[in-house]
């Protein structure tokens, strides 16, 4: 059976739990009343030491008790768990998010593995998702029915993987092969896939993710309707190709990084833990073609912002006519009831490319020398249009 994590800070206990549901927890000395209570699926159960009750708590009846007069708190992958979030709450939770998934050590540790994935391609591993015991109530501090056309586009944005890995190969695979490999795999002389890449491997898993979870929460199959792709368009110039393809593949990576931590802002419980998964994939993804984008073309972090952005802004363009739920998104957030809805979406938004910066100050040129090598394309930065 399922069970329950108590414990208070009235003596300093200095307590470290973790389980695939809940961020690792760490309470410092304070002087407080308050009780910490961490629901727990059964499948997940943690033995519960009695040394961790809170003093003036001998029981759960009791802890029972202080939850509900409200000195306590629940608490999930994005830390205080509110049923209706004010919006400093829901900013709170956003910012909880960045600091545990978008760490400077976990970005570096991303970065890091990208040459090791040159030499021995390797998928990240996912935790197992309890499907079982997602429920719509597991939706919080929004209406259902936008979080779930929000996960919907976010399906139909994810389902042609394939031709999103081949556009990638064929424009890296002449500026730098391991690179391709990685996004695209390898193809024999006739255009035929010999191996899967690790970017595709490791994405092709999320439109299948979001719906089965829009099933879990709808109990309806969701009709995929895949997102158009453009494919390889020669100018002529490599350069000036590869990088707006680099810089559109940012875009998208920062995108769908924003809109699942806001989808994990907004869900608790077994939900939560689900869209995790394609989270941590496109923050590892993020990392990597950040660096590799200011390695290959030595260019600021205001210039990768400029570009990103600009994409960005023609990408909810193409969704929002493309989308099957794209202009039910778009007018729902523009009126004033749901405002806080593009607010906090912005501040996400935000948030990930303030995080991006403090890292990309620890990206030095000789860094990513030791890391790459020597960039394939220039000696010295060239114009960007």
């Amino acid at each position: 059976m399922g069970g329950k994590l108590l414990f208070g800070a009235d003596y300093g206990y200095h307590v470290l739990c973790s389980s695939p549901y809940f961020m690792p927890l760490h309470l410092s000395s304070a002087n407080s009343k308050q009780l910490v209570v961490i629901e727990q699926p059964a499948a997940y159960s943690l033995p519960l030491p009695k040394c961790l009750l809170h003093n003036s708590c001998k029981s759960y009846e009791q802890a029972e008790t202080m939850k509900a007069t409200g000195k306590v708190y629940t608490i999930d992958l994005a830390g205080n768990q509110y049923q209706s979030p004010r919006y400093l709450q829901s900013r709170a939770r956003i910012n909880s998010l960045i600091d545990h998934y978008m760490s400077l050590e976990v970005l570096s540790d991303r970065l890091s593995d990208l040459p090791q994935q040159f030499s021995n391609p390797h998928p990240r591993p996912w935790e197992p998702i309890d499907w079982q015991r997602i429920t719509r109530d597991q939706i919080i501090g929004v209406k259902p029915e936008i979080f779930l056309q929000i996960l919907a586009s976010a399906a139909e944005i994810e389902a042609p993987i394939r031709s999103y890995g081949r556009e990638s190969w064929c424009y890296l695979q002449h500026i730098y092969p391991q690179m391709a490999r990685f996004m695209g795999g390898i193809f024999d002389d006739n255009g035929n896939i010999l191996e899967i890449g690790v970017w595709e491997k490791e994405e092709r898993q999320h439109c299948p993710t979001f719906r089965k979870i829009y099933q879990e929460l709808t109990a309806e199959k969701l009709q995929v309707k895949p997102n158009s792709v453009n494919g390889c368009q020669s100018t002529g110039d490599a350069w000036q190709d590869t990088y707006k393809h680099v810089i559109s593949r940012l875009s998208t990576e920062w995108g769908a990084t924003s809109i699942y931590l806001w989808l994990m802002v907004h869900s608790t419980g077994a939900l939560q833990q689900a869209i995790s998964q394609p989270l941590q994939d496109e923050i590892n993804h993020l990392a990597k073609f950040w660096a590799f984008s200011r390695w290959a073309f030595f260019q600021s972090y205001f210039n990768q912002l400029k570009g990103s952005t600009k994409n960005l802004i023609a990408l909810l363009k193409h969704h929002q006519i493309e989308r099957t739920h794209g202009n039910d998104v778009f007018n729902t957030s523009l009126s004033l009831k749901q405002l806080s809805l593009v607010v906090e979406l912005t501040f996400t938004f935000t948030r990930v490319m303030v995080r991006l910066r403090r890292w990309n100050r620890e990206l030095s040129r000789s860094y990513l020398r030791h890391l790459f090598g020597t960039a394939p394309m220039v000696d010295s930065p060239r114009h960007v249009a």
